[in-house]
C-alpha cells in the first residue's frame, strides 16, 4: 500500500474514532453527523475534469448551547494530482432529518490555491441502512470565506451540483 494511502486511511480512522463530546461543546450533543464517503465523477461532467476521485471523512456535533465541534478531511485526486484538506468544523446544521450541512476552516492543505484559513463546506444525505436502502449521497466541496461558509450552513438549500451517490456510510442523527 502506498505511504500516502496509509496516511489518509489512518487519518480517516482517527476522525471516525473522535469522542462524542468535545471540550468546546456545552451540554449534550443534540445533532450529529459522521461517516466516510468515496465517489468518482467521470466524464462527461460539468467541471470538464477527466476523472475526479474524492474521499471525505467527517465527524460533527451540535450542542444544546448552539456550539459545534468536529473535523473533516477531504482528499481529491484530479488528473493524477492529490490534494488533502484537514478542516475544523465551525458550522453544522441538519435539514429534512437526514441531510447535514457541515463547514469549517481549513487548518492543513497541500493546495497552494486553497491554503490554511480558507473555509470549506459540503452536505451529505443519509438514505438509511441495509442492502435495500438507496446509496447515501454527497454534494461537492465548496470553498470560500467565513461569510460564505456561515451562509451555506444556515441555508436549507439543496446542492447546486449533485448530489452524487457515494460508497461508504453517512450517519445523520437529529
Amino acid at each position: 500500500m502506498h505511504v500516502r494511502t496509509v496516511c489518509v486511511l489512518a487519518t480517516i480512522v482517527g476522525l471516525l474514532a473522535m469522542p462524542v463530546a468535545a471540550a468546546n461543546g456545552s451540554g449534550a450533543a443534540v445533532l450529529s453527523a459522521n461517516g466516510s464517503a468515496h465517489w468518482t465523477i467521470p466524464l462527461p461532467n460539468p467541471f470538464d475534469v477527466v476523472v475526479w476521485n474524492r474521499t471525505l471523512s467527517f465527524n460533527a456535533r451540535k450542542y444544546e448551547d448552539g456550539s459545534v465541534s468536529g473535523r473533516f478531511e477531504y482528499h481529491q485526486v484530479v488528473e493524477g494530482e492529490a490534494f488533502v484538506f484537514n478542516v475544523d468544523v465551525t458550522c453544522f446544521n441538519v435539514y429534512d432529518g437526514n441531510r447535514a450541512k457541515i463547514g469549517g476552516v481549513i487548518e492543513v492543505s497541500n493546495d497552494p490555491t486553497l491554503p490554511a484559513g480558507v473555509f470549506a463546506w459540503f452536505q451529505v444525505f443519509d438514505n438509511g441502512e441495509g442492502a435495500a436502502a438507496p446509496h447515501d449521497r454527497s454534494s461537492l466541496i465548496g470553498f470560500g470565506d467565513e461569510a460564505a461558509n456561515e451562509a451555506f450552513c444556515s441555508s436549507p438549500n439543496l446542492p447546486r451540483f449533485g448530489p452524487w451517490d457515494v460508497q461508504g456510510n453517512v450517519q445523520v442523527d437529529s
